[in-house]
């Protein structure tokens, strides 16, 4: 199936579970008891992003608030072109907002300059992106090596910090290699091991499984899981994959530019291929109408050619 159908298979599993379930309040999972505000890692407070066309501005993020706790994992879901991967861009400093706050470990990111916000990512931020980035001219040991050198750590104990994630993450046969004589799989692994090269506490990760198939898909998504239990590190990632979002603590849903927080409960006892169903005939009518639509309008344009002729 593809992306895009998985996501709005997704959306169509959590409507249903979500009947049975409350909404849950910002910063909240339910389960569990109120966390502190000392507990609280990274935070949007009315995040306003727009861009400007010669058609006129298209707002992609308004109002977009929520929390982000330590050692939670959170997925953001929504159709291509929701805004996921601009929010993400906008946590890890790689576009600016128009309005609103960021605050990360209780610092309002989204005030500080250019060099100030490189300089605290180093420390606090690691980010794993849709398409690995790693750089083709240089080895996995120097891919990871790479952010602990622009940290400013020598080059021995940049090497020997490398070795050990490489190491952690199985691919220290590899490390050696370049990225094209890698596996997607095998890039990911080494992608990870760079984004939390400096001990981040928050990994940013855009559809992390994207490019993998579901057995390597869920390799990756084990070790992410483990990188909490054992780091507390705290995870944002954007998906298609329903089976991935459902490994999350909280899921919240980009509609419209805005958020709506849900809840998976009962997993297990749910009927997918029920779902599954359901999703394919609405699937089938949503074409049946674009087929439609696109015949009214090659049929305008004839008859708009033939009074012009």
């Amino acid at each position: 199936m593809c992306s895009w159908k998985k996501e709005k298979l997704f959306l169509l599993l959590l409507k249903k579970i979500s009947k049975n379930s409350a909404k849950i309040k910002l910063g909240l999972t339910l389960g569990q008891k109120e966390v502190s505000m000392s507990d609280i890692v990274l935070e949007c407070k009315d995040v306003f992003k727009q861009y400007e066309l010669r058609s006129g501005p298209l707002e992609v993020l308004k109002g977009v608030s929520f929390k982000l706790n330590q050692g939670e994992m959170l997925a953001i879901v929504g159709i291509s072109g929701s805004g996921k991967t601009t929010l993400l861009n906008l946590l890890y400093g790689i576009d600016t907002l128009n309005k609103g706050e960021i605050l990360i470990a209780d610092q309002e990111v989204s005030q500080m300059s250019n060099e100030e916000f490189r300089v605290f990512r180093q420390g606090h931020l690691g980010m794993i992106f849709q398409e690995f980035y790693l750089i083709p001219s240089m080895t996995a040991i120097e891919n990871v090596m790479a952010p602990l050198i622009i940290a400013g750590k020598s080059e021995k104990l940049a090497l020997t910090v490398a070795y050990r994630l490489l190491e952690r993450v199985e691919m220290i046969e590899m490390a050696n290699k370049l990225p094209h004589q890698l596996s997607n799989g095998q890039k990911q692994r080494v992608a990870i091991a760079r984004a939390i090269a400096n001990t981040p506490k928050i990994l940013i990760c855009d559809e992390p499984t994207r490019a993998l198939d579901t057995a390597l898909g869920d390799e990756i998504m084990e070790l992410i899981e483990e990188l909490i239990k054992k780091e507390g590190i705290s995870v944002i990632m954007t998906t298609h994959d329903p089976e991935v979002a459902a490994r999350a603590d909280k899921v919240l849903i980009i509609r419209n530019g805005q958020l709506v927080e849900e809840k998976i409960q009962d997993k297990e006892s749910f009927d997918f291929r029920s779902a599954q169903a359901i999703y394919k005939k609405s699937a089938e009518a949503a074409q049946k109408a674009k087929e439609e639509a696109q015949s009214v309008t090659v049929s305008k344009k004839r008859k708009k050619a033939n009074k012009s002729s």
